[in-house]
């Protein structure tokens, strides 16, 4: 059986100095959706090129999906190229507008600091940072003057700037200030000589504005490589969100991972593959039979091989592949393995799992328990919506949630 959780380790630590302009655009073409121009030739990466990612640090915790895009940065940065990390602490102030139906409330220059403070931390075991070159945009956008940015902006046609479908819905509160936006991520295009840029697949009419911008200033358009929006662990179709409460944090524990990770539908499992692994397009079809044939072992290892790149040791989830076993399969649990929470006699059941904390919301709760998915996992009988909690008891919420609901 393939070892994918050694080979994409072994790969992750791989030098990468002396890939082909063709290795390196098969790489890319794994994870990648959607490029600026639509084709893109091996000759066009074989020079050493400046490649561009730009974050505004508008929350100062980030999960999984956001990674999509650094380790698409991660295989230009392995392979020698010029790596710019682009802290939008100006333009978080305006607001990405892509794939939003409301303006974005304003960040203030403190909000903005304490969220960058962490985010580099955050994405250090998936990168080597110290190889970033790392600005913030403030440092050319505050000086450019109003004579030149209304220059740039004469040669844009206001129906370029407006076709976005996200401005459309909410045409009567967009402000000019978000119409405006993606000239200011042009501007830093211009000002780091930007040959490719990196970013979801929202931001492509961005990126198309970007090479505009890029043209103004009689610079080659830059290449752009769009990245999908990673669907979230419930597979409803709705992208990874805090909001909807179907993320995987990036801080979080290694066993709450490894968990999360093993909670993936299995029609996910190719596409999380192909966002965190480093695989050749070659390799694809192999990936996909093996994931057909072994969906649960394809869990097990890509869970093992995520988790690993915390510490950059495989022994780090082969370890935690042994805890899920022991626990889920074999049914060895010790009182570590639970989460404690402590509730008031009396607590009807559904709040006493609400207190976890692990839900999205009561309706969910709502619905595992109606399902039968809720039971005392001493007696192992099945908990109806009208049990109350009167004595500390173990409980189990679906497959993979384990608790000790302690009166």
């Amino acid at each position: 059986m393939q070892r994918y959780d050694e080979l994409l380790f072994n790969r992750f630590n791989e030098d990468w100095s002396k890939l082909t302009p063709a290795q390196l655009l098969s790489l890319l073409s794994v994870k990648t959706q959607i490029t600026l121009p639509a084709k893109i030739e091996p000759d066009m990466l074989k020079d050493k090129l400046n490649i561009k990612l730009g974050i505004d640090p508008t929350g100062a915790d980030i999960h999984i999906g956001h990674l999509c895009p650094i380790f698409v940065l991660n295989i230009f940065l392995k392979c020698g190229h010029h790596v710019d990390f682009i802290i939008g602490d100006f333009t978080a102030k305006i607001g990405d507008p892509s794939g939003r139906n409301t303006e974005r409330a304003m960040i203030t220059d403190e909000q903005i600091a304490k969220n960058f403070a962490t985010y580099v931390q955050q994405i250090a075991p998936y990168i080597d940072t110290k190889k970033l070159n790392i600005h913030k945009n403030s440092q050319w956008l505050s000086k450019m003057s109003l004579a030149e940015f209304l220059g740039v902006l004469q040669r844009i046609k206001l129906s370029v700037a407006t076709q976005r479908e996200d401005f459309r819905k909410r045409i009567e509160n967009v402000s000019l200030a978000e119409v405006n936006y993606a000239v200011l991520m042009g501007m830093d295009s211009v000002n780091l000589h930007t040959n490719i840029e990196l970013g979801g697949l929202d931001q492509i009419l961005n990126f198309s504005q970007c090479r505009m911008v890029q043209e103004i200033y009689h610079q080659k358009p830059e290449m752009a490589f769009g990245t999908p929006i990673l669907e979230g662990l419930s597979g409803d179709g709705r992208k990874m969100s805090k909001s909807y409460n179907n993320y995987i944090a990036v801080t979080a524990p290694a066993d709450d991972k490894f968990g999360k990770f093993m909670s993936l539908p299995d029609n996910l499992l190719l596409k999380y593959y192909q966002a965190f692994g480093y695989l050749y397009a070659e390799e694809i079809p192999a990936l996909k039979k093996f994931i057909a044939e072994n969906p649960l072992e394809a869990k097990k290892q890509l869970a093992t091989y995520f988790v690993s790149l915390d510490g950059n040791d495989l022994n780090i989830g082969r370890t935690e592949r042994e805890n899920f076993e022991r626990k889920f399969s074999k049914r060895e649990l010790t009182d570590n393995d639970f989460i404690t929470v402590k509730v008031a006699p009396n607590t009807p059941l559904l709040n006493a799992i609400a207190a976890t904390g692990k839900f999205a919301s009561n309706a969910e709760i709502k619905r595992l328990i109606l399902a039968g998915a809720v039971s005392n996992i001493d007696t192992k009988e099945k908990l109806s919506l009208d049990y109350k909690v009167t004595k500390t008891v173990k409980i189990k919420v679906g497959k993979l949630n384990i608790f000790k609901m302690e009166v």
